[in-house]
């Protein structure tokens, strides 16, 4: 189903074969001894309205009431609300702010921090890597841009 790869730093630029372009940028964080993912982020570009959507995936047993934070360089965004939970996490899904985008593309900023909060009133800070992520937008609208153009302008 995805016919076009490429890691870009700590990123990953994925496109999919469908009638139009779905194309994102994902990162995945993983607990080392049992081999379970902690941190799921995925973001696309819509271009017909010039926005980010995405969403972010953190593990079960987190507090609704609390939300998640997400702090990269002086931007932050707090109290985000999940929309639900399988058995794989729990999701924060929607429109990413375009200052959120600017500040993960900021040079200089190596990572970033999302916090949850777990039922049992634990706080617990995950990072997010930073590195190649304006990078690999770039290259998403531009594998988003050739796949959308009409066959007959491609060469």
């Amino acid at each position: 189903m995805i016919s076009e790869t490429r890691v870009v730093g700590s990123w990953t630029v994925r496109c999919y074969r469908t009638q139009g372009s779905l194309c994102d940028v994902s990162q995945a964080a993983f607990e080392r001894q049992q081999r379970q993912r902690v941190l799921g982020v995925s973001i696309a570009f819509v271009a017909d309205k010039n926005l980010y959507t995405g969403r972010i995936v953190v593990p079960l047993l987190v507090s609704f009431a609390k939300g998640l934070t997400i702090e990269i360089g002086s931007f932050r965004l707090a109290n985000l609300k999940y929309r639900r939970c399988e058995r794989d996490g729990c999701y924060v899904e929607g429109v990413f702010p375009q200052p959120m985008i600017d500040a993960m593309s900021q040079s200089g900023l190596t990572r970033g921090t999302i916090e949850i909060a777990a039922v049992n009133g634990k706080k617990v800070t995950l990072p997010i890597s930073l590195d190649g992520f304006g990078d690999s937008l770039l290259q998403m609208k531009q594998w988003e841009s050739e796949k959308s153009a009409p066959a007959a302008s491609k060469p």
